[in-house]
């Protein structure tokens, strides 16, 4: 069982609680984009399910190709 050290949740494995702190506590300073219909997203995580919940058929070729990481600019708030 691993912990986290910020609001005591207890996560199963040490990925998910990586995936957990990322999503709930670090700060955002990147964007994460569809490449398929340029809907954006503040972590890795929430790009990935929206890929397999709505584009599952439609793919790139190549992996890499989901998504497009990418510094939003400074005076965007989140």
């Amino acid at each position: 069982m691993f912990t986290c050290v910020a609001c005591k949740k207890v996560l199963c494995s040490k990925a998910s609680l990586k995936r957990h702190v990322a999503d709930k506590h670090a700060s955002r300073h990147e964007e994460y984009r569809c490449a398929i219909c340029e809907r954006v997203y503040c972590s890795r995580n929430s790009l990935m399910t929206h890929i397999y919940t709505y584009h599952k058929t439609q793919r790139p070729p190549a992996a890499a190709d989901y998504y497009h990481h990418t510094t939003p600019p400074t005076d965007v708030k989140f």
